[in-house]
């Protein structure tokens, strides 16, 4: 998936949760409805300064924009990135430690 699909996908999943119809949020960004169905559908390359504008709209991090719910640090953990504390940190350490044993078992 191009990254382009993957913030468009993240832009519409959170307008989605909250609540916040797409001509609403189109005219906070001063854009067209049409032109941001073209983002969220990944079919229209987007700057990086309209990644924050938008960030900033639906009141989330760049960070969260970017990538997919469940990829944490280049892993797909199978751990939402909202759900990221300490604790959950273990439970990526210990998910890392197994992967590696388990590729190390296969070089062998």
């Amino acid at each position: 998936m191009k990254v382009k699909e993957i913030i468009g996908r993240n832009i519409r999943r959170h307008r989605e949760a909250l609540g916040v119809r797409q001509g609403a949020l189109a005219q906070q960004l001063r854009i067209t409805p049409s032109a941001l169905s073209q983002i969220e559908t990944g079919k229209t390359d987007i700057s990086v300064d309209r990644i924050e504008q938008i960030a900033e709209a639906l009141k989330l991090s760049f960070y969260e924009l970017m990538t997919t719910p469940n990829h944490v640090g280049g892993i797909k953990a199978g751990i939402e990135v909202e759900e990221v504390t300490n604790n959950t940190i273990h439970l990526l350490i210990d998910k890392i430690d197994t992967l590696l044993q388990s590729s190390k078992k296969t070089d062998e």
